[in-house]
């Protein structure tokens, strides 16, 4: 486990959640932002806010300035989850290496950007382990790793909020729901942890 500390930097917000009753656009949507520590390295776990606001949230909730990140990951390419980017030039970006290149397959006019990032699977520390968990779209990865409290999932949009692990559902956009549901009841029977896409730390009785 070593000297493992995670804190959640933003509570992600949802454009329209069809559990509030919301069938049309209400909010901007944001992602769930995370940092995990492990001993002096720094990973920051899908950078959503615009750099203005991330700065700031950044040095409230953990003390540290965009040069202290080592790491940073993306869960999948989607634009809420990666406006806060540019502050952070001299991090390493990374992504799966499914998914970053499905990126850069689809979006070609985004290769200025893709070009940045390098395989997760050849960077990320020993002690953090890349899921992979489909079904929001194609090629999207969780993180894992193991806190004094138990297994962490950094599930990004593999689970969007309580209420959408709860029914296991997935986003309006979603490319399968069958594989989403798949995808939240193996994170389920694994995490006593989750950090969910747009949404608070929640806490997963494995036996409910």
């Amino acid at each position: 486990m070593g000297d493992v500390k995670f804190s959640v930097i933003n509570i992600g917000t949802l454009s329209l959640n069809k559990f509030w009753g919301e069938a049309q656009r209400v909010r901007r949507p944001s992602a769930t932002c995370t940092l995990v520590t492990l001993g002096l390295r720094r990973l920051l776990v899908d950078p959503s806010p615009e750099p203005d606001l991330l700065r700031p949230m950044l040095f409230a909730r953990s003390g540290l300035a965009p040069e202290d990140i080592s790491i940073v990951f993306l869960t999948h390419a989607h634009g809420d989850h990666r406006f806060g980017l540019e502050l952070f030039p001299g991090s390493l970006w990374l992504m799966a290496a499914e998914g970053l290149r499905l990126w850069r397959e689809r979006s070609p006019e985004d290769a200025a950007l893709t070009e940045r990032f390098l395989p997760a699977e050849e960077i990320l520390p020993s002690d953090v382990e890349l899921l992979s968990t489909p079904g929001h779209c194609e090629g999207h990865h969780s993180l894992g790793v193991d806190t004094e409290w138990g297994r962490l999932v950094v599930a990004g949009d593999a689970v969007m909020t309580r209420d959408f692990l709860a029914a296991e559902d997935g986003f309006h956009n979603s490319v399968d729901f069958e594989q989403v549901k798949a995808t939240i009841r193996k994170i389920r029977a694994t995490a006593d942890l989750i950090i969910p896409g747009h949404d608070n730390l929640i806490l997963n009785r494995r036996d409910a």
